[in-house]
């Protein structure tokens, strides 16, 4: 079977980079991939995103095999009728391992059309470090990581007010915008960034608290459901709450038109 890429499904669309996302995961790619997809189809925005390992084994390179496509299945009642739809999620760009490539991962703070930034990196994931190291490539801890980044596109655009970024943690803790932010307080205190770096951090760029819910799904058949397919190899396909799609459906994936 042919690899889904962006020459076997030349229906894949390109657009601007201007979201950074720390984490590769299912609900990730699933929910808010899928609702910047409907977004770019809806509106203007033409937004990808740049997806960014935040550990140091993860799943980046397998979306990089696809140049970042997968197909989502969505299944469940709207409106009263059942359904059981199957899309190529085309909004990922690119993904990058910042413990390889630390000298690209930092150079995404220097696109001008970067803007927002958003994450889920566990529940642990949202947390100070002390060990952490301003020169280590990258910092082990993610608030470590999203404080490197800052500085360097705070030092590359000289403070420029707007290039300030907007955080959406998605970290199931309870008020993760606002302990985002105090992570990076404390690591521009403990790595001496100067105050007119926290003043352009604290000034033009924002933290949301997004109301994000773990939820278990209904038993019966016509509960919501979703599936991605990674890819037609079983080690990298990833699926959801879902029943198994049958194997004349599983096979057509790779080739559906978006």
């Amino acid at each position: 079977m042919e690899r889904l890429n962006r020459t076997s499904a030349p229906q894949a669309k390109k657009y601007t980079e201007k979201i950074i996302q720390f984490g590769e995961g299912n609900f990730l790619r699933a929910f808010i991939e899928w609702i910047i997809w409907k977004t770019n189809q809806k509106t203007d925005f033409n937004a990808s995103v740049v997806v960014v390992q935040p550990i140091e084994k993860g799943m980046v390179d397998w979306l990089n095999e696809q140049d970042g496509l997968y197909h989502l299945n969505l299944q469940g009642i709207l409106n009263g009728e059942e359904v059981d739809s199957v899309d190529l999620i085309d909004v990922v760009s690119r993904g990058i391992n910042p413990y390889r490539d630390f000298a690209d991962y930092l150079k995404l703070a220097e696109q001008p059309e970067m803007r927002f930034i958003i994450s889920n990196t566990t529940e642990a994931g949202i947390a100070f470090d002390p060990a952490c190291k301003f020169d280590d490539a990258p910092a082990a801890s993610y608030p470590g990581k999203l404080t490197q980044l800052l500085y360097h596109r705070y030092e590359y655009f000289k403070g420029d007010p707007s290039k300030g970024f907007i955080l959406f943690p998605c970290e199931l803790i309870f008020e993760n915008g606002k302990h985002l932010k105090e992570c990076i307080r404390q690591y521009i205190d403990l790595w001496n960034l100067g105050e007119g770096f926290k003043n352009w951090f604290e000034r033009w760029s924002t933290a949301s608290c997004p109301v994000i819910r773990a939820t278990r799904p209904p038993s019966s058949a016509s509960a919501s459901a979703i599936r991605t397919t990674s890819s037609t190899r079983p080690k990298s396909s990833i699926s959801g709450l879902s029943r198994p799609l049958s194997p004349s459906r599983r096979n057509s994936l790779p080739t559906r038109p978006a």
